[in-house]
């Protein structure tokens, strides 16, 4: 088993390697497979991470069992994808189901209300999962094998917090899905925007069904900012809207159109819409989605890591035509140290195997830098990436990254920051 040791960091580094791989390069030997689960939302509500998220997950199993075999050992990874379509009862029967099928390490699932879904039964099975996209605050219990490769909610608010700082917002009105993540996002940012003078509305919550009438939400998000804006003076700079939502937001967004009151103030939004295909898709909310600004937070790729995260991007861009966001670096960061860490696991002897993620993690640089977790499992920091609607200069619609947030300054740096 791996443990903190007073070992200075390389000797530790290699020790580890060394017990990772137990085979001198160049023996040729038997392969034995090492079974890694995947659980994504391929074709459900936020599927643009879940599809991402699966692509990267490929390409951490074609360069881990490259590494393995230049390394010499006989382990080979083989990924078991399931979709869950964002569903927690679907999350939950298809963990089962991968146990069952010798999975030895699950990466996902990748929503809070999934994971949630999930805390009795991993404390059961004790067959860890891995998420690239959970960041409910609620869920930060020690010792339940269940990880998270990005920062909670808590981090997301302070990026966003800085933003709205920046840009002298002094009252939002909030709109989130009343799901463990959302709900998590938004209580995270109402603490830290009361806590430095801002004023939260009570905004609008609403039910986790896909197929749910937002006319009712829009109308009273309308009243609200009406009344929001009567006390500012009319100034529009000053109050602004805040949504927590997944793909859901393209019907919200439809039925906002129609309260123009709703298109004179600027939209912050959330990780659950960076990236979604489903409003980039549809014709009127993207387009209303570039008129209120609407930077949604998302794990940042850092600077210190471009020399692993560009070659993957560019790669990722050759296969699909798109940039992938930090949150699918996070998948690939995620699968390729559960296989070192289930290459070394499986080696021990049987008595001695455990769960063991958190110790390979801290020694893991990758994609989106080093991984290291806190005493709950979580990732420690990171910096975010702001992405928004914006047509490039053949007028195609597009995600773009607008604006940057460094967790070490606490600030955002980009020009396009500004109001």
């Amino acid at each position: 088993m791996i443990n903190s040791s007073p070992w200075p960091f390389r000797r530790r580094l290699v020790a580890i390697a060394a017990l990772l791989t137990g085979f001198s390069a160049g023996h040729d030997v038997t392969a034995e497979t090492l079974r890694l689960g995947g659980l994504l939302s391929l074709t459900g509500n936020w599927s643009s991470l879940g599809k991402s998220s699966q692509i990267m997950m490929e390409f951490a199993r074609e360069d881990l069992n490259l590494y393995l075999k230049h390394h010499g050992s006989n382990k080979r990874i083989q990924l078991l994808i399931r979709d869950t379509q964002l569903q927690p009862e679907i999350a939950a029967k298809q963990y089962r189901s991968l146990i069952d099928l010798g999975a030895v390490s699950i990466i996902g699932p990748q929503s809070s209300s999934e994971v949630a879904a999930l805390v009795n039964e991993v404390n059961k099975r004790k067959v860890p999962i891995i998420s690239q996209g959970s960041t409910a605050s609620s869920l930060a219990l020690p010792g339940d094998h269940i990880y998270r490769m990005v920062p909670n909610d808590q981090h997301e608010a302070q990026a966003l917090m800085a933003l709205l700082k920046r840009r002298n917002v002094k009252t939002l009105v909030p709109v989130w899905r009343e799901d463990v993540g959302n709900q998590g996002l938004h209580d995270s940012l109402q603490a830290q925007f009361t806590a430095n003078g801002g004023t939260m509305l009570p905004g609008v919550g609403y039910g986790t069904n896909d197929q749910q009438d937002f006319e009712p939400v829009a109308a009273e998000i309308s009243r609200q900012l009406d009344a929001a804006l009567a006390t500012a003076g009319g100034n529009t700079s000053t109050v602004a809207i805040y949504v927590a939502a997944f793909d859901e937001v393209t019907r919200l967004i439809n039925a906002a159109v129609h309260y123009p009151t709703l298109k004179s103030v600027k939209w912050y939004g959330s990780d659950g819409v960076a990236n979604s295909a489903a409003l980039l898709n549809d014709p009127v909310a993207s387009q209303f989605a570039m008129a209120v600004d609407y930077p949604n937070p998302n794990l940042g790729a850092p600077s210190v890591a471009k020399e692993k995260w560009i070659p993957l991007s560019d790669r990722y861009y050759a296969k699909t035509g798109e940039k992938p966001d930090a949150y699918a670096l996070a998948a690939y960061d995620a699968t390729f140290a559960a296989g070192l860490n289930a290459s070394y696991n499986q080696q021990a002897p049987r008595s001695l195997r455990n769960d063991t993620f958190t110790e390979a993690a801290e020694l893991y640089f990758g994609a989106t830098g080093w991984t290291r977790l806190d005493d709950a499992g979580d990732r420690t920091h990171g910096d975010f990436d702001f992405w928004a609607i914006r047509a490039d200069a053949y007028g195609q619609r597009q995600w773009t990254i607008v604006c940057h947030y460094d967790s070490f300054s606490d600030t955002v740096d980009n020009q396009a920051c500004e109001p």
